[in-house]
């Protein structure tokens, strides 16, 4: 059934099981070897409950349904997985890109002439590799001598592999950074909290933080800085690892589960400032203990908390900073637990002046637009895809709306999204306005994408 298919879960794919900090690691940068002084940081123990506002409810309505026209497409180069190849969709055509059945998760570079993607090495090992988007100059970037180079003496002796876990194009650069985990054979993810980049075209790679010193990262719009975060604290840096600080430290969240929760950083436009939402450390405790909202400056000055908001589990769906960072939208229960209603609430990025937007079963907050002024959000066991404006009420996406799941936005009015239909999947396109446009379909397995506009 289409609530099944919730790959949701992969929101918490940043949350992952750290090694143990008892290993005396230090930091590579270069030739040396320098150990960091971590001075006092301030803590999100001292929780704040957010203060009452009044909320306006709306639920949602239905409109009829008009027909459908075709959206205007332009040059979108759209990369997706089908029967475990790449294939690319453009200008309405669609083209197989590799043929050996086992790539997955690609990653369109920012000049959209390259695609990263991983490949398994065997049982447990995968390695990370590139291609042409015209199919050709298909190599490997990252193998296994390198991961397992990469490990060093770090490896825990009952890991049966380490592996590429997030990785992602350095923006205005040819190039990628990486982080690694370690495998085991049983249940649990570990990261080695380490920090790797490699050149697209020459194959170079680099230690940017051995273990210990890297974790889960995001960098500056402009490519700049990184924002890295470890279990219990968010650590910014230069692009080239220097001015290494240390900038916030929380307490470890409980995952009720065989992972740790890594802290999910929004960068502002301009580099100036990150915003974040901390989780309680017990998500699941009663009485419900707030998510607290903080911003820290990148160019100086203390970390500011700005305050706090009731939600469901992060683990169930994590607070939504808007890409503008001025809003957030959350969930929170309502009525009686069997009937597993949600409220959708809006509010200013310090949790003031909440509001109700909508109410309804099974509620899910997909994506906001790139102009942070619409979103989408599914509702029921159907996943039914609704539309939501800041200015206006909801309203249900025309023509085929059940089974919406992974939207991503193109422009203000357009994104693609996934919808299930028993076991087959539908890659599709749409218009606010002008309505949807099917690229391909795959079976078994739903496609994972990407693009450049």
């Amino acid at each position: 059934m289409p609530s099944s298919f919730r790959i949701r879960i992969l929101m918490i794919a940043v949350l992952v099981i750290c090694l143990g900090w008892a290993c005396n690691l230090t930091r590579y940068t270069g030739a040396k070897e320098t150990p960091v002084v971590q001075p006092e940081l301030p803590t999100v123990s001292q929780m704040v409950e957010p203060s009452a506002y009044p909320v306006a409810s709306a639920e949602p309505t239905t409109t009829q349904e008009p027909g459908l026209a075709t959206p205007e497409a332009g040059a979108l180069q759209v990369v997706y997985t089908k029967d475990g190849n790449l294939w690319l969709w453009q200008e309405g055509n669609t083209q197989q890109l590799t043929s050996s059945g086992d790539a997955y998760n690609p990653s369109l570079s920012p000049d959209g002439r390259t695609i990263a993607f991983l490949r398994p090495a065997g049982e447990f090992h995968t390695e990370l590799w590139a291609i042409d988007l015209d199919g050709t100059n298909e190599r490997r970037l990252v193998s296994i001598t390198d991961l397992d180079t990469i490990g060093g003496g770090v490896r825990d002796p009952s890991a049966v592999a380490i592996n590429p876990y997030h990785f992602a194009w350095i923006p205005g650069t040819r190039s990628l950074a990486f982080n690694t985990q370690q495998v085991f054979n049983g249940p649990g993810l570990s990261l080695l909290d380490d920090l790797n980049l490699v050149d697209a075209d020459s194959g170079v790679i680099t230690n940017l933080f051995l273990a210990g010193w890297g974790g889960e990262f995001v960098y500056s719009p402009n490519g700049s800085q990184i924002a890295i975060s470890r279990p219990d604290m968010v650590i910014l840096t230069n692009a080239d690892g220097s001015n290494y600080r240390p900038v916030l430290q929380y307490d470890l969240v409980l995952t009720y589960s065989e992972y740790r929760y890594y802290a999910m950083p929004y960068w502002s436009a301009d580099g100036a400032f990150l915003r974040l939402a901390i989780p309680p450390v017990e998500s699941l405790a009663q009485p419900a203990q707030p998510t607290v909202l903080w911003k820290i400056p990148t160019e100086g000055g203390d970390p500011l908390q700005e305050g706090a908001v009731l939600a469901v589990p992060f683990f169930d769906q994590p607070v939504r900073y808007s890409p503008d960072l001025d809003r957030l939208a959350f969930m929170r229960e309502t009525g009686q637990p069997s009937e597993n209603r949600r409220d959708l609430l809006l509010t200013t990025y310090d949790g003031k002046g909440e509001w109700v937007y909508a109410t309804g079963p099974l509620m899910h907050f997909e994506s906001w637009s790139p102009d942070s002024q619409r979103f989408i959000y599914t509702l029921g066991d159907n996943q039914e895809a609704w539309s939501g404006s800041l200015d206006g009420p909801p309203q249900p996406l025309d023509g085929d709306n059940s089974g919406v799941s992974n939207v991503q936005w193109l422009s203000p009015t357009q994104f693609i999204y996934i919808i299930q239909r028993g076991e087959t999947f539908d890659l599709m396109l749409r218009d606010l306005e002008a309505g949807a446009l099917l690229l391909d379909t795959t079976t078994g397995v739903p496609p994972v994408y990407d693009f450049v506009p």
